[in-house]
């Protein structure tokens, strides 16, 4: 749904901050980022901005509950089934849509630190499917930072490539050649085209598991039973 029939829905129905939370990302989503305002969202929503301050304190605690729905939005489409690991798997995999489906916000939700309750309880349930695979508080945090770090900068890539983004321009590098200047990024690039970014973010998963798997069996740290 576009900002303007957001906009018509929005004035006949009650503030909440859910439903702020959730123009001001459609707001983002088509006009990036640095359109967002107090002042252009009151607008979106018909009302004044200063209404919007009895909800969000500031800009920083909408872009916390911006972060809020999105988390909500990744969690809702998780299952129970399968190992831990799987799941943990799965997690990662959904969260790195975010940047797919919500480029402009991506940059601005990585940077931000989990403080709100939802954002704490997703935290929590990711650490809990690492516990539950056996992993100590250590491995936890060493494999939690790796496997982030990796889906932020798989994530980072998506964002470069512009594919979803409205003022996309066509990708130079997509067909760079010019083998007597520069070859290494001539013979590389075929294999850095946006065809191949699925394929890298899963080979890399697959090398973090595989380590993170080795790991566990070396320890002989038996799953925990919940």
């Amino acid at each position: 749904m576009t900002v303007e029939k957001k906009s018509a829905k929005a004035k006949a129905e009650p503030l909440d901050r859910n439903r702020i939370a959730q123009v001001a990302l459609t707001l983002i989503d088509e006009q990036g980022i640095d359109q967002l305002s107090m002042r252009k969202l009151g607008s979106v929503l018909g009302v004044e901005a200063m209404a919007l301050y009895h909800y969000f304190r500031n800009k920083a605690e909408l872009l916390d509950g911006i972060l809020d729905i999105i988390l909500a939005d990744v969690a809702a489409r998780l299952t129970p089934d399968g190992t831990s690991l799987e799941r943990v798997r799965r997690t990662f995999d959904a969260l790195r849509t975010i940047a797919i489906e919500h480029p402009h916000a991506f940059l601005s939700m990585v940077s931000r630190r989990f403080r709100t309750q939802v954002a704490l309880e997703f935290y929590e349930q990711l650490l809990q499917l690492f516990h539950q695979a056996g992993l100590s508080p250590e491995q936890s945090g060493r494999y939690y930072r790796l496997m982030a770090n990796f889906t932020v900068g798989a994530g980072v890539a998506e964002v470069g490539s512009r594919a979803k983004q409205p003022d996309a321009t066509p990708i130079i590098l997509e067909n760079f050649s010019a083998p007597e200047e520069f070859p290494r990024i001539t013979e590389v690039m075929p294999f850095l085209r946006m065809s191949e970014i699925d394929q890298i973010y899963c080979s890399g998963m697959d090398i973090l598991f595989a380590a993170l798997n080795l790991e566990l069996a070396k320890t002989k740290t038996p799953p925990v039973a919940r």
